[in-house]
């Protein structure tokens, strides 16, 4: 029975032919477009769902740590320098090349600044006719009167308004002076000031634009170099002579004696011929630039002149035309001690000598005093056959010591001297100069 019932089942429910041709699509399309649309929603929640978990999540970005390891990077430069050895010689050449040539620049641009005048201008080269047609204008002839006393020498314009440089032993001891120009107009001439110890002083002259000499600079002079020496060596006579030579020496020492005072001068030697009326006048090089002040010669040798460098010369003479004097200035050229009238023997330690009728060993070493100027202000202080040991806080063994320690002092400065007197140690003080 079941299956006669399941054989007749779709014949009770089978349709009609025609109506289930008919009507089969209009069932069939509606359920594939819901299939569709159904997917296609399945679809689209799937990706919201997945836009709404991206969205939540978070992305962490990684975080990066360096570590640089010393040892790692030089093994791995040393390797690199192996592969390529030639790229690193090349680097360290041009390296070297580079810092010569940056050295010849420097030293190139040090000599052009040198050869100029401190603004990249030239200064030439000049024959000694050059000089001497640059610098006699600049130059005057100075006569110095006392009484029937009469005295010469020269000068040059250091300022335009008529400021004169010379030597003072020009000057010294006469009270009236009179500067004749290269012209030959002859003016009167007021002592505006001087320092004995350097042998300088300053005329001043009335007028204005009178031509100056340009200054040098010692620092650059070097030995053979020429020297040109312009000045009135006979007085009237011989005025304005040109004489040539070369630079001899530098910074030559010279023992000055004052009338109160001993200075130990630095000063230019030259073998350019000089005499008695150059004194004052300037010594130049081959650039017409004044380098020194002719001051003095040896007489007992042919052409041994002196003279003051430039340099110094000029402070001094600033000095003086500011406040009349330079007392206060000291110089890298000159040293200077005063006269203290006091003449007297080395003696060594353990040496031995009379004093009083006495017969002493020295335990020190010393001077012995020997005699005592009437005018030093050690007179009355100081005594015969003192020995000195000491002077200024300095140990004095020998003559050399004791002017040593009296450097830097002037005349009336008062210093302790340290004595031994008839076998007693003793301490004084005396004034230093002449009275």
């Amino acid at each position: 029975m079941l299956e006669e019932d399941q054989a007749l089942k779709p014949e009770e429910n089978e349709p009609e032919p025609k109506q289930a041709t008919e009507e089969q699509p209009e069932q069939v399309q509606p359920a594939q477009e819901q299939e569709n649309t159904q997917a296609q929603e399945q679809v689209q929640g799937q990706e919201q769902v997945q836009d709404q978990v991206q969205d939540q999540v978070q992305v962490q970005e990684p975080i990066y740590r360096y570590h640089w390891d010393y040892g790692a990077q030089s093994a791995f430069d040393r390797s690199v320098r192996k592969k390529n050895p030639v790229k690193g010689v090349l680097v360290y050449a041009l390296i070297l090349c580079t810092v010569v040539l940056l050295c010849m620049g420097a030293l190139i641009g040090t000599l052009i600044w040198y050869q100029t005048d401190g603004f990249g201008k030239p200064s030439p080269i000049l024959t000694t006719t050059e000089v001497s047609e640059l610098v006699k204008p600049s130059t005057v002839l100075i006569m110095a009167y006392h009484g029937s006393a009469y005295s010469y020498g020269t000068g040059f314009f250091i300022r335009e308004d008529g400021y004169i440089a010379t030597n003072y032993h020009v000057l010294s001891e006469h009270n009236t002076y009179r500067v004749q120009l290269l012209s030959g107009e002859t003016l009167t001439a007021k002592l505006v000031g001087f320092r004995e110890e350097e042998d300088l002083a300053v005329l001043k002259i009335d007028g204005n634009g009178y031509p100056t000499v340009k200054i040098g600079n010692v620092d650059e002079l070097l030995v053979g170099e020429t020297a040109i020496a312009i000045g009135n060596p006979a007085g009237v006579s011989g005025s304005w002579s040109t004489t040539q030579g070369i630079i001899s020496a530098l910074e030559r020492v010279i023992m000055v004696e004052g009338s109160d005072h001993f200075a130990e001068l630095k000063m230019i030697q030259t073998d350019t011929p000089v005499n008695h009326g150059n004194s004052g006048g300037p010594l130049c090089n081959n650039r017409g630039e004044v380098v020194g002040i002719i001051t003095r010669k040896l007489t007992d040798y042919e052409n041994i002149g002196f003279a003051l460098p430039i340099n110094g010369a000029m402070e001094l003479l600033n000095a003086i035309i500011q406040s009349g004097n330079a007392d206060d200035v000291v110089t890298d050229f000159s040293r200077v001690r005063p006269k203290i009238g006091v003449t007297g023997r080395e003696i060594e330690k353990g040496a031995h000598y009379q004093a009083g009728g006495k017969r002493y060993t020295a335990t020190n070493g010393g001077i012995l005093v020997e005699s005592i100027d009437r005018k030093s202000g050690a007179y009355g202080f100081l005594y015969v056959n003192d020995l000195i040991i000491e002077a200024d806080g300095k140990t004095v063994s020998d003559l050399d010591d004791f002017s040593e320690a009296l450097y830097g002092h002037k005349k009336g400065d008062v210093i302790q001297v340290k004595v031994i007197r008839q076998g007693v140690e003793r301490t004084i003080q005396i004034i230093l100069g002449l009275q």
